[in-house]
């Protein structure tokens, strides 16, 4: 029984430290998943949870029972527990390759402990079979099943309502130039940012009436995501909503304003001064480029650069790059973003208005529109 006890306290400890990282917000910066990506993605999703508890807290007290029944000996209750831990292991695995598309080693570090723990149980401490065995590990895993299903989701983004952009220091080389001019203003009317259109990255049409301003890094899983949602959205609301882009690299080569729990994502300052050079040397090649430092797996500076040469051509896209421009837009990028951390560190960060802006990603493409129609009224 020693060697299930000692699986199953390894299965408590990586459980609990799931659950800590998901109560504490630290989900982009577990140990060994490099910033945002697979366990964000798998920690932040629906199925990170049963009515709102971490299903992570409900194997961390799962593992304790099945120590607890190795000191109070039932044969068959383990048994139970033992096809209950392989059951478990196959729907968890089982989401991530096939709904949730991402890797979690962590996780899957729990369901190999839970397949172990049940093998160690059939060779040592397994009673003889019957059929109410597999039956209740069924009707437990429907009941879980179910809750995850049907039951409350949890909330994947938050609303401060503030007007965090008025308290931050320094220049707005988001207004310089000449082009339109967008006024983001509070519920009183007082103007809180401004952005001259042409001096900004820009996607869709600058005759829309309704502006997004979205802060984030190209190297961000949930900004891809975001991304997509707000095509559809345009697409949707074809010529009256457009977003205003502003990269912003998690990554402390270039922004000195990270918290402390994000880890530095690779390449990141590389591809947003990539990202910047396109709109300065040439705008009108800026979606088509935008897509391109989108792409997954993310793409490191020289592959990146390679594929947009051949869009702007070499010498332009190098002359761009040297412009003194890029830096100050970036400076004001991230002290943008040093404003609206100090209320939430979630990415990405999206404007709305003068006094709303939404921090990380919607549980799926419906409730972003939802949010957005209700928001401008569409």
């Amino acid at each position: 029984m020693i060697f299930i006890r000692t699986l199953a306290l390894v299965g408590f400890g990586v459980s609990a430290y799931l659950v800590w990282m998901k109560l504490t917000g630290q989900i982009t910066s577990v140990v060994g998943c490099g910033g945002e990506g697979g366990c964000s993605n798998v920690l932040g999703s629906q199925w990170s949870q049963w009515f709102l508890i971490p299903v992570s807290a409900v194997s961390a007290c799962f593992y304790l029972g099945v120590i607890v029944l190795t000191y109070k000996l039932s044969k068959s209750t383990l048994t139970i527990a033992a096809f209950l831990l392989i059951m478990a292991a196959a729907w968890f695995m089982g989401l991530q390759v096939f709904v949730i598309k991402s890797f979690c080693p962590w996780c899957f570090t729990t369901h190999l402990i839970g397949l172990l723990t049940a093998g160690a149980i059939f060779w040592k401490g397994r009673a003889p079979f019957k059929v109410l065995f597999a039956i209740i590990p069924l009707v437990l895993m429907a009941l879980l099943i179910l809750g995850q299903i049907y039951g409350p989701k949890p909330k994947t983004y938050v609303f401060t309502s503030d007007a965090a952009l008025e308290k931050r220091e320094g220049g707005n080389a988001h207004n310089e130039g000449k082009g339109r001019l967008v006024a983001f203003k509070d519920t009183t009317g007082r103007v809180v940012k401004t952005y001259r259109l042409g001096s900004v990255p820009l996607i869709g049409s600058p005759d829309a009436k309704h502006f997004l301003v979205k802060y984030f890094d190209y190297t961000c899983q949930s900004c891809r995501a975001m991304e997509e949602d707000l095509s559809v959205l345009m697409q949707t609301y074809p010529g009256e909503v457009a977003a205003i882009v502003l990269p912003t690299p998690l990554n402390r080569e270039c922004n000195p304003y990270l918290d402390t729990n994000i880890h530095d994502h690779e390449h990141a300052c590389e591809l947003a001064r990539l990202g910047l050079a396109v709109w300065r040397a040439q705008p009108e090649s800026f979606e088509a480029a935008h897509e391109i430092l989108f792409q997954r797996p993310p793409h490191s500076g020289v592959s990146a650069r390679a594929e947009l040469q051949e869009i702007i051509g070499v010498e332009k896209l190098e002359a761009a790059l040297k412009d003194p421009w890029i830096g100050n837009v970036l400076k004001s990028n991230l002290e943008d973003y040093h404003a609206l951390s100090s209320q939430k560190i979630e990415m990405p960060k999206l404007m709305i208005k003068g006094n709303k802006t939404m921090h990380g990603l919607s549980s799926s493409t419906e409730q972003f529109l939802k949010i957005i129609t209700k928001e401008f009224q569409l």
